[in-house]
Order: C-alpha cells, then sequence, then structure tokens
C-alpha cells in the first residue's frame, strides 16, 4: 500500500479536490471533472455503472426523455453515483448534438413529510431560475410557461416548448418523499422529449414491481442498484486514495490491523470515508508522527471514534 514522500508538507489523502471543507461531499464530476478519476468501485459501483450505461446505450432514446432512479442503503454512495450518471447521461446527449447541462434541484426540498403535490410545486417554482442560470438553454419567452400556468402538469410535460431546439437538461431531483407516486409521475406524466430526469432513494424493496406495474405501458425508469460495503471495499477505497496521492506530500500508512479496524466501525463508503478523513486529520493536528514510516493503527482508529461519541456528540459533515 502505497503512502506519501519522504519529503513535502503534510497532506490528509483522504480530502477531495476543491471539497477541503466538506469531506463527505459526494463527488459531482458534472462541476468538477477531475472527481470522474476519483471513483473506486466500492458498493458494486463498476458493475451498476456497466449496467446503467448498458441502459443508456441509446442515447437518442433516451433524448426523448427519461428517469434513473439509483437505489440503495444509507450511505452507500447513491449521491456520488447519480452525480456520475448525470454526467455521463449530459455527455451522451452532447455526443447526438444536444446542447446538456445538469440542473440541480436536490435541495429544493427539505421535509420529506411535505405531500407529493406540495415537493412538485416546489421543484417546479425553482426549476425556471435553475434553468435561466444557464445561458443557451432556454427560448426567448419561456418564462411565459410558468407565469401562464400553476400547475406542473401543465409545465412539466412541455418543457420540450420552453428550451431551444438544441438544448437538453438533466435535471437532479430530491430524494422521493413517497418513491412510487414520485417516481411515476416524473417518469410518466411529466415526460417531456431532452429533459431526464435522477434520484436516488433508500427504499426500493417491493416497490420496484409496483412500479414496474404503473410504468408497463410506458418507458419503465433505469432502476440502478447499489450494494453493501464489504471488507474488500474498504482495502480497495484506502489503497486508492494513498496510492494516487503518492508524492503530493507526507502521509501515514495504514497497518492491517487498522484496516480491519476500520471496516469494523464502517458499515458505509460514507461512515469508511469519514473514519479516515477523521483520523489522519486527528493524528496531523496532534503532531503526531505523521511520517510514511508510520502506519495508522487499530488504536487510533478506535481514538477518533470515541471522540465522535464523546459529550459534544458525533461531528463531521453530512453527505
Amino acid at each position: 500500500m502505497s503512502t506519501g514522500g519522504a519529503g513535502g508538507k503534510p497532506v490528509n489523502p483522504f480530502v477531495v479536490p476543491h471539497f477541503d471543507r466538506g469531506p463527505l461531499r459526494p463527488l459531482r464530476p458534472f462541476e468538477h471533472p477531475e472527481h470522474e478519476g476519483f471513483y473506486v468501485d466500492v458498493c458494486g459501483f463498476a458493475a451498476a455503472l456497466d449496467w446503467a450505461e448498458s441502459a443508456f446505450d441509446d442515447f437518442t432514446e433516451l433524448a426523448r426523455g427519461g428517469y434513473v432512479l439509483v437505489a440503495g442503503e444509507s450511505g452507500c454512495g447513491k449521491s456520488a453515483m447519480v452525480n456520475r450518471l448525470a454526467d455521463r447521461v449530459r455527455a451522451g446527449l452532447v455526443g447526438i448534438g444536444l446542447r446538456a447541462h445538469v440542473i440541480d434541484l436536490t435541495a429544493a426540498v427539505e421535509e420529506q413529510e411535505r405531500s407529493v403535490d406540495q415537493r412538485v410545486n416546489l421543484v417546479c417554482k425553482r426549476l425556471l431560475p435553475a434553468l435561466q442560470r444557464n445561458a443557451g438553454l432556454l427560448r426567448p419567452g419561456a418564462a411565459a410557461l410558468w407565469q401562464h400556468n400553476d400547475d406542473p402538469r401543465l409545465i412539466f410535460p412541455e418543457l420540450e416548448t420552453a428550451l431551444e431546439p438544441a438544448a437538453a437538461a438533466v435535471v437532479l431531483l430530491p430524494t422521493p418523499g413517497d418513491l412510487v407516486l414520485e417516481v411515476v409521475r416524473y417518469a410518466k406524466m411529466f415526460s417531456s422529449p431532452r429533459v431526464v430526469f435522477l434520484a436516488e432513494s433508500s427504499l426500493l424493496g417491493d416497490s420496484l414491481m409496483e412500479i414496474e406495474e404503473e410504468l408497463e405501458d410506458f418507458r419503465p425508469p433505469v432502476v440502478v442498484q447499489m450494494q453493501t460495503l464489504s471488507a474488500r471495499d474498504v482495502d480497495r477505497f484506502v489503497d486508492d486514495r494513498l496510492s494516487r496521492h503518492a508524492g503530493s506530500g507526507v502521509y501515514p500508512r495504514v497497518s492491517p490491523e487498522g484496516l480491519r479496524t476500520l471496516a469494523m466501525i464502517s458499515p458505509s463508503v460514507k461512515t469508511l470515508q469519514r473514519a479516515a478523513h477523521g483520523t489522519f486529520k486527528m493524528l496531523r493536528d496532534q503532531g503526531a508522527d505523521y511520517s510514511p514510516a508510520y502506519a495508522v493503527t487499530a488504536e487510533d482508529f478506535r481514538r477518533w471514534l470515541a471522540g465522535q461519541l464523546g459529550p459534544r456528540g458525533p461531528r463531521g459533515g453530512s453527505r
């Protein structure tokens, strides 16, 4: 397992470019192209990506409108996968001659208890200014579609008329509240040419069959399922992060016992990133041995975890 070089300043190998102050933020390759190289095959990422891209094989068909749902347990990397797929869809639409942009509305709705109608209304209202911030997407006078209608059922299906003829929108939606109702509504009632919706959910199970039944006479959504983090995933993730920063600065290795402990305290890739980043930050901040000669121990990871579970409670960002 590679580590930092013998010289240079101490660096945290678990920091992602542009996210120094937000180590738990999901990768965003459509915004930061270099993030594409930071994806690691954990939680079944590679197989899920291959499957999704096979479903996107014909972007001319996808340009007629589509819906992509990424499903998996909490912290398994769904947001990062949604962002990777959004970038792939954008590039595919550009490849067939469209000017495509990713529109991130994931924060448009914060309260999961809102009704489906309330949630959809909020997304619809925030869609117009989000589209306006991307030059060349909307036709002149496109705002009239929103001004003359206050019902999302009259706006979403007509988005094609608001977009420039060669423009397309890849829209990231908030996590569905009522999974079946929202997926069916966006995939069927709100479908529009040159608009592709993407969302994520921790709840799928039997809902997939219900969604398929509701959409049996319509274009089905592309459903991408992530897997549970394994001990091998932990090894692969840590090795990638330590190897890719070799030569960029100084940082320690991770001992075999440390890896085993890290796997035990990390049920998801989100908690893995939090524990690894947090432990390395703790060691550097405390002035401990941070050289390549040192190997982070099981005790180091346990000490970091104890600090998170202390009187002040868990600390750190959220995904």
